[in-house]
């Protein structure tokens, strides 16, 4: 009889400490705010009854506010009030948000998974590209490597193809100087020649023409003062006839003629003295005169005081 009633005062004992734990630890939790450092709160209320960790900078901490009423004496989280941490802080007291928080990390950490496999996936992308670039760069090396210089327009084609793919190569930037003012100068002078050769073209349609072009020169027209004839006589001379057609006196002078050649531009001409004259009406003044060989005369003008200006076309 002695032993139960002993048996029975240990257990009111035991009863009443774990309820006075459990007020304790209610008491303790009304005083814990958000915000509070978690490391202040464990150190008040010592570690917790339970521990569920969410992430690295999420977890809940348990405290046991109520009694076990069961035949398992294990401790559940329905006999706690959950104290909710994040980074460091309290950020809940008496709401759970397990199941809110559990769910973001999954969704945080399928993330994590998508993005490594999308960085994998770009640096796998990043190197077959370099990869690439370098098997590019080798085979145009290859390819440019026996081109002569003289060939500047494929030399300047390939170099930039390089100096693309390895823009800070000083190399490649120098050889695309280089072959850049060889081939402006290349074309420069095939433009050159083109020019020349068009107007070498030009110069022997002239001279195969010289001979209708007479058919024409060597008739006389002009006005009722004075009439003008040409024969051109080729390699820049040309022979001069002014005839007097009016009835008075008139005068010729080496001043009154001029060449104009077929870029428009005035000729230097040396005129024979025989046109320094006065010719009578029904006279005629003729000479030489004597240009560049290698012009090409757009008009002969006869500009005279008496007569006013007299144009013998050449085209």
């Amino acid at each position: 009889m002695r032993i139960g009633l002993i048996a029975l005062l240990s257990a009111v004992v035991i009863l009443g400490c774990a309820a006075a734990h459990y007020e304790k630890n209610r008491r303790a939790l009304e005083q814990v705010q958000p915000g509070q450092k978690w490391e202040a709160v464990a150190a008040s209320m010592g570690p917790p009854a339970i521990r569920r960790d969410i992430s690295e900078r999420r977890f809940v901490a348990y405290y046991q506010t109520k009694r076990n009423v069961t035949s398992n004496p294990a401790v559940t989280t329905a006999l706690c009030t959950p104290v909710a941490v994040e980074n460091g802080r309290v950020v809940l007291v008496g709401q759970d948000p397990t199941v809110t928080w559990t769910q973001a990390e999954a969704a945080h950490q399928r993330q994590v998974a998508i993005d490594q496999r999308n960085r994998q996936g770009a640096e796998a992308e990043r190197l077959r590209a370099e990869a690439e670039r370098r098997r590019k760069i080798e085979m145009l090396e290859q390819k440019v490597r026996p081109v002569p210089a003289s060939k500047a327009g494929l030399n300047l084609k390939l170099y930039r193809q390089l100096l693309a793919l390895d823009p800070d190569n000083p190399h490649y930037r120098q050889k695309v100087a280089f072959y850049q003012g060889k081939w402006e100068h290349q074309q420069q002078a095939a433009q050159a020649r083109a020019e020349q050769a068009a107007q070498d073209q030009k110069r022997q349609a002239w001279i195969h023409d010289r001979a209708a072009r007479n058919e024409q020169l060597r008739q006389y027209t002009g006005n009722a003062t004075a009439q003008v004839a040409v024969h051109d006589m080729g390699n820049g001379s040309l022979y001069v006839w002014v005839k007097n057609t009016g009835s008075q006196v008139i005068t010729t002078h080496p001043d009154h003629f001029s060449l104009v050649g077929d870029d428009d531009t005035v000729l230097e001409a040396e005129i024979s003295d025989s046109l320094d004259r006065v010719v009578e009406p029904g006279g005629i003044s003729h000479g030489r005169i004597v240009y560049r060989s290698d012009a090409m005369i757009k008009a002969l003008i006869f500009d005279n005081p008496a007569s006013g200006q007299i144009t013998k076309s050449f085209q």
